[in-house]
């Protein structure tokens, strides 16, 4: 049985690109995911995720940069060794089947900042001004 994770976060180092013994792409990154916790700063902790790619996967993430904010999906797995000082380390780690950017562009082509997937619409409501209507695209008076 495995367990399938997808996660969301920003790139804490560059990812490194190694090839396999058989000739395999293979990049590795760590990511830093923030999830709701109540007893965080700001109701927030940050999970570090491991993450390693092959194949086209692993071309997509090593275009990256440490920063970007990515979304990965694949196989969650336990990666354990020995550290330098002999004790037993382990960190969690996401074997990506998926590795998507975040990267967003505006209007008319230009690339946008990180993270600001409603730049469209917003850019679309100052157009439209004070007639951008936010009610629900349904009559609340249908009868039923």
């Amino acid at each position: 049985m495995t367990a399938q994770i997808s996660a969301y976060g920003r790139l804490v180092a560059d990812p490194q690109t190694r090839t396999t013994a058989n000739g395999n792409n293979m990049t590795m990154a760590r990511l830093a995911v923030s999830l709701p916790c109540h007893t965080g700063q700001n109701g927030e902790a940050t999970y570090w995720l491991g993450v390693v790619a092959f194949g086209k996967q692993a071309e997509l993430l090593a275009k990256h940069q440490k920063g970007d904010l990515v979304s990965v999906a694949g196989n969650m797995q336990l990666n354990q060794w020995a550290g330098q000082d002999g004790v037993q380390k382990e960190q969690p780690q996401v074997i990506a089947d998926s590795v998507i950017s975040a990267r967003t562009a505006r209007p008319g082509g230009n690339k946008g900042s990180q993270g600001q997937a409603t730049s469209a619409l917003n850019h679309a409501r100052q157009q439209q001004g004070n007639e951008y209507d936010q009610r629900p695209p349904f009559d609340d008076e249908a009868p039923f």
